[in-house]
């Protein structure tokens, strides 16, 4: 058996839907230097924050932010300021959470909206979470970057800090494909234990008022159902169905990488021992799950529980936990699984994890950092430790929770795992397939492990249900292959890939259900924009009461239309720029899209605005048909307050509409350009139990809608009972008995 070391498996290509990209420091995240950070902030406000009785405060403050290195001199005012953390609130080194949005919306620094800054009080090195963050990139997993920096509040140095970026919106948007998916922040208890089919069981409260499983992203959907399903699958299937299902919903071998630096840092403080302090990613294009770190500070020999980390049980390691954890007990079942897992160790500690690399890595760190540390007052006044121990704690154990030094850890974990390791045979795994297709070709990557060399792969694909046919591939290494499809007829082709190496052992990728894909385009021709408003001053109101620009989208179909996975942009560059609402758009039913560029209004408020110079506009099919175009124009300058419509409805070319006709037929005259409406009104308004019409002989019907545009109420009754709402603003609709439409914002007390 030959076994192929490469450090191309520590830093994986991802290509395409599946890739992992892992930023580059910049200035803010720069490890060349200690950057100095300085908050001001006015002494009350920080008085407050440090404040024994407010330890457990998140009340932000406004402050500003300073960043100076050797090349940079910025100043940022108008940032958030609090404390953050779960034990560190009571230390006299307090880790704070710094928000450049707090105070104007999508304001960043650094391309990103927040930081932690972590004082690192459990950690004489104050090292351990830094390196620990430095493995998880080389071993190509979606972490966040983190450096040290010196830390300045209205003056006094407060001490040498690690500098984490924060996960949300923007970390997911620079490291996968699509960032517009569900992420759950998991702390403790999230054990991943069945909880029933409801989604919603998983996401109620815990006693003290935070919930276990977060949802951070799309809250206003606030849709637990893919959470859940992986929790189902985690703890009620077996077998091959288990594995199939897995390797379908959640990114295995992500996992399996994050498993091995876990049990070589010995970081206890995650789900495989204490339940806690990890993300979960929702890719809606993939449907699939990845696992992200958090949290890494009770690492490297850390311990509060007399274990000795550094040479526990590598197979059985949430034996330490006294409990069931299913994500890993259930991995670590599976025979191929383990075997991967074992030869991802293997690697790792020859050379992510080897001795001489990570020797020399803290050496030139110690360097560094050292410095900073000897004038850190505020590092010793929780555990004591004077400079001399922050020294020693890099080669000796200081007693306690840090009864081992970083190196003889590193050593020990070492020997431990070599003395553990069970080797055995497995076939070529497929960890990631990319794909970019065209009408013309589609473009295959494979990024595969294997114990062995890999010796033939070949494509074997099936068009319309013709037959099977195969092709071998020429271009591959012991890691990687690539494959051009040439795209010669039109129609639906399943397809996959079959490994096989020098052994002789077998796999095919996907496992379990073919890989489809459409040859050329099959697009939903009669989902149109037949409607839209780039200049709107005066016409028509969101339900904030805003003038804003507006899309109108059109079912010109007999079909339901189904929205999910399909997109509408202003780039024809980045066709994925904003997914549509999950929804069915029903035969000859209307869609008003807002395109405000304030996407927290609502699910119809696109993260876009439309430019009154003119530009294009279109609606784009799923990363399942390679974002197809559906319906595109390129728009010339726009009138202020015309709407730029279909003429007939649903089939005709663009003009200038000489009537608005929003959310309604184009053919039909508009409510806004009728004089006689604004005699009509809708009173009271504001309203705590009833909603009464002017002239109700002129209304054929009405609808009331959320704030967020779902339909609550319809009818056509001579008065609306709102009492039975909550508080807030609502739309109503008024379609008139002759054609025309009016809308109102309503606000219930």
């Amino acid at each position: 058996m030959r076994f192929r070391y490469s450090l191309l498996l520590l830093a994986i290509p991802f290509l395409a839907a599946a890739q992992y990209v892992h930023p580059t420091d910049g200035d803010l995240f720069i490890n060349t230097e200690v950057p100095r950070i300085d908050i001001i902030i006015a002494d009350d406000d920080i008085d407050f924050i440090l404040d024994p009785s407010n330890e457990n405060s998140d009340t932000e403050f406004p402050a500003t932010f300073i960043f100076s290195s050797s090349s940079v001199l910025d100043t940022i005012e108008g940032v958030g300021f609090r404390l953050r953390g779960n034990t560190s609130r009571a230390s006299a080194k307090k880790s704070f959470k710094i928000s450049f949005n707090s105070f104007e919306k999508g304001k960043k620094y650094g391309g990103v909206e927040k930081l932690n800054l972590n004082g690192e009080h459990n950690d004489p090195s104050i090292i351990r979470s830094d390196l620990a963050w430095d493995l998880f990139e080389g071993a190509g997993v979606p972490a966040s970057r983190s450096n040290h920096v010196a830390l300045y509040i209205n003056q006094e140095y407060r001490g040498l800090y690690i500098n984490v970026e924060h996960v949300d919106e923007e970390f997911i948007q620079k490291r996968f494909s699509e960032a517009r998916g569900n992420l759950w922040k998991c702390l403790w208890p999230a054990d991943l234990h069945y909880q029933g089919p409801n989604p919603v069981e998983y996401s109620e409260p815990e006693p003290w008022g935070r919930r276990a499983y977060d949802l951070k992203t799309n809250t206003l959907e606030f849709d637990y159902t893919s959470l859940a399903h992986f929790i189902d699958v985690l703890n009620n299937y077996s077998g091959e169905e288990f594995i199939c299902e897995m390797e379908r919903i959640f990114d295995v071998d992500n996992y399996l990488r994050v498993i091995a630096i876990d049990v070589l840092s010995g970081n206890w403080d995650g789900p495989i021992v204490n339940k806690n302090n990890f993300y979960l990613y929702h890719n809606p294009l993939l449907d699939r799950l990845t696992y992200i770190p958090f949290d890494l500070d009770n690492t490297f020999g850390i311990d509060w529980f007399g274990i000795n980390w550094e040479t526990t049980d590598i197979y059985n390691w949430s034996d330490n936990s006294g409990e069931y954890r299913p994500l890993y007990e259930k991995i670590m079942a599976i025979p191929e699984w383990r075997n991967r897992y074992s030869f991802i160790l293997d690697t790792y500690i020859e050379e992510l994890f080897s001795a001489n690399r990570l020797s020399q890595h803290l050496d030139q760190k110690l360097e560094l950092i050292s410095p900073h540390r000897a004038s850190d007052v505020f590092a010793e006044q929780d555990y004591g430790y004077t400079h001399d121990d922050f020294l020693d704690s890099y080669t000796g154990g200081l007693g306690a929770h840090a009864g081992i030094g970083l190196k003889p850890y590193i050593n020990t974990r070492i020997n431990s795992v070599r003395s553990q390791l069970q080797i055995e045979s497995f076939a070529p795994a497929v960890f990631n397939l990319g794909r970019d297709w065209s009408l013309d070709s589609i473009n295959f990557l494979l990024n595969y492990y294997d114990d062995g060399s890999v010796d033939e792969i070949t494509f074997h694909y099936n068009i319309e249900e013709q037959g099977w046919q195969s092709q071998t591939l020429l271009d591959f290494d012991d890691i990687e292959a690539s494959y051009v499809f040439v795209v010669e007829e039109q129609g639906e082709m399943i397809y996959y890939f079959e490994l096989k190496d020098d052994e002789g052992m077998v796999s095919n990728y996907p496992r379990c259900q073919n890989g489809r894909v459409f040859l050329g385009y099959d697009v939903t021709p009669d989902l149109v924009i037949n409607e839209f408003m780039a200049s709107n001053t005066s016409k028509v109101q969101d339900a904030e009461g805003e003038y804003e620009d507006w899309i109108e989208l059109y079912n010109n179909s007999n079909a339901p239309i189904d929205l999910r996975g399909k997109y509408l942009s202003d780039d024809p560059a980045d066709t994925d720029k904003w997914r549509l609402p999950s929804r069915q758009l029903f035969p000859s039913q209307y869609l008003i899209i807002w395109a405000d560029k304030d996407a927290e209004q609502g699910l119809t408020h696109a993260d876009f605005k439309l430019a009154k110079e003119g530009e294009h506009l279109g609606i784009y099919d799923s990363y399942a048909n390679n974002f197809a175009p559906i319906d595109t124009l390129t728009f010339p300058a726009q009138e202020t307050d015309v709407s730029y419509a279909r003429l007939p409805n649903g089939v005709g070319d663009f003009a200038f509409a000489p009537f608005m006709t929003f959310d309604f037929n184009n053919d039909s005259p508009s409510s806004t350009e009728d004089d006689s409406l604004e005699e009509f009104y809708v009173y009271p308004n504001p309203t705590t139990d009833y909603l009464y019409f002017s002239d109700f002989t002129r209304v054929e019907n009405f609808k009331l809608f959320s704030s967020d545009g779902s339909l609550i109420l319809e009818g056509g009754e001579s008065f609306i009972e709102v009492n039975k709402f909550q508080s807030g603003l609502y739309f109503l609709q008024l379609h008139l008995k002759n054609g025309q439409i009016l809308r109102k914002s309503i606000t219930i007390f």
